[in-house]
């Protein structure tokens, strides 16, 4: 049943080419769509995954990384040295403008982080080091941003917030999500570099490494007791948090999530009619197999077969269009998270529904009379 149903996959030339161009082009849209969300909250957790940090104390309510309330840090270095600690680290965030060597200016995300254990700082250098920023009015810049910012050459001046700083190193995907381009420096030259003089003792973050992991929760709830006016996230919640805003508050998931599913729907829709017309046009076939004993079940293999061979063969040539696509779209700032996982998963759901959308070639065939054939 498999062999015939091949051959009727490929007996009209011209309707699979145009089942395949609506397949590939749905396709595709669900799959870059849906890699797309996924880069882009990659993106907006990536400091908080890759801090390696247990917990974190940041300013009451807040929803994401990018938006963070600066709060005096006095209070909080006092949690520096307790015992169910390993480190405390404070982790500053404010945001600036860089003056480009034509005159004009950028708007970036400065991130202040101890040089000496690079909490909250770069995770993966392309040049230099993330402990190059300990001394002197120093910088790091993703390699992503040269796009904006011109050739980033290392030992380069540039001025930040009216203060010259020297180039001494280039990160790799650090990103935000807001796509404006990170600058690291140390937590001392970013609480410098605030025209707030409010914000020179302040931090945004402290990133806390427990001893023993197992006690978190009764460590996060010491010091919720301890320190009311602010907030302290296990990093998983904080991830969750940051997450839930982008996707929920902003609106922003419901509108990736409906460009998928009008992917899957077309897609879908593609399929099904392609393979009730190629069952219309061959109902004295299946007329034929009833009257000559084929059961239910065969008929009902010939027609999902078809489905599946559309699906598969759309969706194999959407992968590596997608792929391709990946690094012209990454040139502009965004993140394409495509993986294996998430391929295979698609292609799941991908297949699932076009054999749904063969419900109603099924029902056509099931209540076919083999005597048709006889009556023509």
């Amino acid at each position: 049943m498999i062999w015939l149903a091949t051959r009727l996959a490929f007996h009209n030339r011209a309707r699979l080419a145009a089942t395949l161009f609506g397949v590939v082009f749905s396709a595709y849209l669900t799959l870059t769509e849906t890699a797309l969300y996924i880069g882009m909250m990659d993106t907006a957790t990536s400091v908080i995954r890759h801090a390696g940090a247990d917990l974190w104390v940041a300013s009451k309510g807040v929803q994401n990384f990018d938006f963070a309330r600066p709060f005096p840090d006095a209070r909080i270095k006092s949690l520096e040295g307790r015992a169910e600690l390993s480190w405390a680290k404070p982790i500053s965030l404010s945001w600036g403008f860089l003056k480009l060597p034509d005159g004009a200016q950028e708007l970036v995300e400065i991130i202040g982080y101890d040089p000496a254990a690079p909490v909250g700082g770069p995770w993966e250098m392309a040049r230099g080091a993330a402990r190059d920023v300990g001394d002197g009015d120093k910088m790091i810049v993703d390699e992503s941003a040269a796009q904006r910012l011109g050739e980033l050459r290392l030992g380069s001046a540039w001025e930040l917030n009216d203060r010259s700083l020297k180039l001494v190193g280039l990160s790799r995907s650090a990103r935000t999500f807001t796509t404006a381009p990170v600058v690291f420096t140390s937590y001392q030259l970013a609480q410098e570099l605030s025209p707030d003089i409010s914000h020179q003792t302040a931090a945004a973050y402290f990133a806390l490494k427990l001893r023993n992991p197992a006690d978190i929760e009764r460590v996060a709830d010491s010091l919720r007791a301890e320190f009311k006016d602010k907030e302290v996230l296990t990093t998983r919640a904080f991830v969750e948090r940051t997450i839930l805003y982008w996707t929920v508050q902003t609106g922003m998931g419901a509108a990736f999530c409906l460009t998928a599913l009008l992917g899957l729907v077309v897609g879908a829709g593609t399929i099904g009619q392609t393979v009730f017309a190629n069952t219309m046009e061959h109902l004295r076939e299946f007329a034929t197999l009833k009257a000559m004993g084929a059961t239910a079940r065969d008929l009902n293999t010939i027609i999902l077969a078809q489905a599946a061979i559309d699906a598969s063969l759309g969706f194999g040539i959407a992968v590596p269009l997608a792929l391709l696509s990946k690094a012209p779209l990454e040139k502009t700032g965004v993140t394409l998270a495509i993986d294996l996982t998430l391929v295979a998963s698609l292609f799941a759901i991908t297949l699932v529904t076009a054999l749904a959308a063969a419900y109603f070639s099924i029902r056509r065939v099931q209540k076919l009379d083999p005597a048709t054939i006889f009556r023509s």
